[in-house]
């Protein structure tokens, strides 16, 4: 949108999927703060520049005609108040931005909406990229398989935005162009799915509240990520294994509110290869459930026992206050995440459920794993070009953003940049 709005007439959008899969792959939760998403460093902005390049986004945003605030900003409320310190007092801290949201179920709309913004681009869907290689005329020929006919497509300029499921094969492509790239942390946990009355005095207010916290015993950092009030546990589909995730829907509410709790984790020498480093978890996860996530209750996990099918809805142990939303295997999560996250996730839920008590309910469920895969940094300039000469990046997949508006702010940034350079 950002190169037509420049006034670039020659655009090609290639996307592997029938369906441009940005809009479909999350339930559309649009945060508004520039703690959320983005690294200030890694953009090389200031926060003035991030503040306004969120209002451009959200001037697109708020006119979707199904995309609602559902987060005010409000000095004023007590109640928010009131949760912050709460969160301080045991060495915590609580972020409440600006939210809007659309759900699911409107992912589709949401990118016909935006797609309708588009009069010049042209899009190759159900086309996957094979190869990416750069001539001595410095084009890039880019080579494609569509029903599995080969095309190869010539440009002058590049924009890789793979997403967190195509992160792993940018890298191999970027690799053989001899792109500089390192690895950066990678975030492990688990998705918690409890009875929505005990997270409800929260989200009532802060739709999608974020709890950061620094573990005592390992110093590490652990969030709170991707709340659904009236949600459901999914699961995202790889090559060779499932990661756990959730979402919601516009209309349909469940009685369950999920949400992610993440480690963040630094590797060094001599393994430094996060991303392989979270496959390997992801693999282990895979066989022990049998190809599917593994999912426990708290009140299994605090007697260090595994959750089985026989006493999953046990009415004697209180378990049928929270019931699965998806069919998980049930085992001991323990078993896939190493012991240091382990302790960190358990650390930071017990301060949790002092900040807001009930998460630790014996109903709760605990998935796993969730992991999330940005890892792969790419070295940049402050237009978000490689050292390769026209070959741009932008992006969750790229290490440049984490979610909807720091994607979309790292996209402006390589479209102002490919324009300034190049055209």
């Amino acid at each position: 949108m950002q190169l037509e709005r420049l006034g670039l007439d020659r655009i090609a959008v290639i996307d592997r999927h029938p369906y441009p899969a940005g809009g479909l792959l999350n339930d559309g939760k649009l945060n508004f703060d520039y703690r959320i998403g983005i690294d200030l460093d890694e953009l090389q902005i200031d926060r003035d520049s991030a503040q306004c390049l969120m209002g451009e986004i959200r001037q697109v945003f708020i006119h979707f005609p199904k995309c609602q605030q559902v987060t005010f900003v409000d000095r004023n409320n007590k109640t928010m108040e009131a949760l912050g310190n709460i969160a301080k007092e045991h060495n915590a801290q609580f972020i409440a931005p600006e939210q809007w949201h659309w759900g699911t179920d409107n992912g589709k709309s949401v990118v016909d909406y935006l797609r309708s913004h588009l009069k010049k681009t042209v899009f190759l869907l159900g086309t996957a990229v094979t190869s990416i290689v750069k001539h001595d005329d410095d084009t890039y020929h880019v080579s494609c398989s569509h029903h599995r006919k080969e095309v190869c497509h010539t440009a002058k300029v590049v924009l890789a935005a793979p997403g967190r499921s195509g992160a792993y094969w940018f890298r191999d492509v970027a690799t053989k162009l001899h792109v500089r790239h390192n690895f950066g942390p990678i975030d492990v946990g688990i998705r918690l799915e409890l009875n929505r009355k005990y997270y409800d005095a929260v989200t009532d207010i802060v739709y999608d509240p974020k709890f950061i916290f620094h573990t005592a015993r390992h110093r590490d950092r652990v969030r709170t990520f991707c709340t659904n009030p009236g949600g459901r546990v999914r699961v995202e589909k790889y090559y060779n294994f499932k990661l756990v995730n959730g979402d919601a829907l516009s209309d349909r509410k469940t009685e369950n509110t999920n949400f992610a709790l993440i480690n963040t984790v630094h590797l060094t020498e001599p393994f430094s290869d996060t991303t392989e480093f979270g496959h390997m978890i992801a693999k282990q996860f895979f066989l022990l459930g049998g190809g599917r996530p593994i999912v426990q209750r708290v009140g299994d996990f605090r007697e260090g026992r595994r959750s089985s099918s026989s006493t999953f809805d046990s009415a004697t142990r209180h378990f049928g206050l929270c019931k699965a939303t998806y069919k998980a295997t049930p085992g001991d999560i323990a078993l896939g995440l190493p012991a240091r996250i382990i302790d960190n996730l358990w650390e930071s839920l017990k301060k949790l459920d002092k900040i807001v008590p009930g998460i630790l309910h014996p109903s709760t469920l605990l998935y796993a794993p969730e992991i999330k895969f940005f890892d792969t940094h790419f070295i940049t300039n402050e237009d978000l070009e490689t050292n390769v000469k026209g070959l741009f990046v932008a992006g969750d997949g790229t290490g440049k953003s984490r979610g909807i508006i720091g994607a979309g702010i790292s996209g402006i940034i390589a479209a102002r940049g490919i324009f300034k350079r190049y055209f």
